[in-house]
């Protein structure tokens, strides 16, 4: 066959692998996976600062526990000792009357905090298990996705494998100074680096060549046929993008 034609092949497989990779890069299940993990970050972040406010929350708790501990005790020393009989005092009778009852306001105001923190204990708690079931759910959904990406992605992979393989059994047929020249050539061009001349027309830059042109490129030695020195068609190249000619 034509060593031209070889690279039409070759070039052909390449294709076909860079279509395949693209294919690999963009497949749903990767832009999912990516939405899904976007959601996971985001959930994580909402579960650290639900924690750390029941956290506060419990510490709160447990200071208007210690707070109310403290004001019953000293209260009921106060209550008891007002009516002992120990104190006959009338100004020291009145003085442990008006402490206990600060103590029993101070009290009530205690007891009210300490309900309130609970209930927005109660609240925390109900919003921390939401947050924590739908993450144990979305982690359901991320395992899921994720392997139906590494299926989707394996089977691109065993093509790539297949593809790569018959390029490398064509590129044998192909001398190493023309499979060197496309290499050079494929990244200018966008992975098309040769095309064929179909009547005056470049195939690679859709473009029509004068006559002129054509007529010396048609003119040019079989491969192989040319002089020493001399060029054949294996050398013919489109004067107007830069691509090699297959004639």
């Amino acid at each position: 066959m034509n060593p031209l034609e070889r690279l039409l092949e070759l070039q052909s497989h390449d294709t076909r692998v860079a279509q395949l990779e693209h294919r690999h890069a963009q497949l749903p299940e990767r832009a999912e996976l990516l939405e899904l993990e976007r959601q996971a970050a985001d959930l994580d972040g909402r579960i650290e600062e639900a924690r750390a406010r029941q956290g506060e929350l419990n510490r709160l708790q447990r200071r208007y526990d210690d707070d109310l501990t403290s004001v019953v005790a000293k209260r009921d020393r106060e209550r008891t000792l007002l009516y002992s009989g120990e104190v006959t005092g009338i100004r020291e009778l009145q003085s442990l009357e008006e402490e206990v009852a600060a103590l029993g306001r101070r009290q009530r105001v205690v007891e009210d905090k300490l309900l309130e923190v609970m209930e927005e204990l109660e609240t925390a708690g109900g919003d921390l298990a939401a947050l924590e079931e739908r993450r144990s759910g979305l982690a359901g959904s991320i395992a899921a996705t994720t392997e139906r990406l590494a299926v989707a992605a394996a089977g691109i992979d065993g093509e790539c494998e297949r593809v790569r393989g018959e390029r490398a059994a064509v590129a044998q047929d192909i001398a190493a100074d023309l499979l060197a020249r496309y290499e050079r050539l494929r990244p200018q061009f966008g992975g098309v680096a040769v095309a064929r001349l179909e009547a005056t027309s470049c195939l690679g830059c859709q473009l029509t060549l004068p006559l002129m042109d054509v007529d010396r490129l048609r003119r040019l030695p079989e491969i192989g046929e040319a002089p020493p020195g001399e060029d054949d068609k294996a050398s013919a190249t489109c004067p107007s993008c830069g691509r090699i000619l297959v004639i």
